[in-house]
């Protein structure tokens, strides 16, 4: 029976360390667990210890995109689509989450429910260079040349060697009748050395259209 008494107390402190952690730490713990669970493959209940690390803590931002995650390698979009918008619809100032929302959109074929997702976070993400040269190629791909050219600049005054942007840049000013400064966009991207083969030749092609 002596070794009663320090086993109780082991006990109680265990318990007051429950009742007095916070719900943040709780959904930290939970999602340290989850992680550990897919790394041994037991997908399904990773996925519910997510789920409760969210209901600790609904803003975990790296509870939910893990669950997002299996949720998209399940093929259960409409799911991993509504985990993302619940969290967006509280704050929509969350340029991660509002990524990787609006490029399920685009492959469900939403261009504009993109375009609309990440115009709402664009105020945070003002120095994001990935996230608006994204955001401007969903314009884009709506024919809203104009301001995805706005975009585009703004993305490469923080990162001037991307020749890919510099290119989209080049295809929304042509489109806008901006023929002078489309072919520089051009020159620009060919002269990064940052373009594949393929689509060297493609802005090659376009320089010889604009001479």
């Amino acid at each position: 029976m002596p070794q009663s008494q320090p086993v109780a107390a082991d006990d109680a402190r265990i318990e007051k360390k429950m009742r007095t952690s916070t719900p943040r730490e709780r959904a930290e713990n939970e999602y340290r667990r989850a992680l550990g669970l897919v790394n041994q493959g037991r997908i399904q209940e990773a996925a519910a210890v997510l789920r409760a690390a969210l209901g600790e803590d609904h803003g975990h931002l790296g509870a939910r995109l893990a669950l997002f995650g299996l949720l998209v390698e399940q093929q259960r979009l409409e799911e991993a689509q509504a985990l993302l918008q619940e969290a967006l619809a509280r704050d929509p100032l969350q340029p991660q989450l509002a990524s990787r929302l609006a490029r399920l959109q685009l492959e469900r074929g939403d261009s504009r429910g993109a375009a609309e997702t990440l115009g709402k976070a664009a105020g945070a993400a003002a120095n994001d260079a990935e996230f608006r040269a994204f955001h401007a190629a969903v314009l884009q791909r709506l024919t809203l040349h104009k301001d995805a050219v706005t975009e585009y600049q703004a993305a490469l005054r923080l990162a001037p060697q991307a020749g890919v942007w510099w290119m989209g840049l080049g295809i929304s000013l042509e489109a806008d009748g901006r023929g002078a400064e489309a072919r520089e966009a051009f020159q620009r991207a060919r002269s990064s050395g940052a373009l594949s083969a393929e689509l060297d030749r493609f802005v090659e092609q376009k320089l010889r259209q604009l001479q």
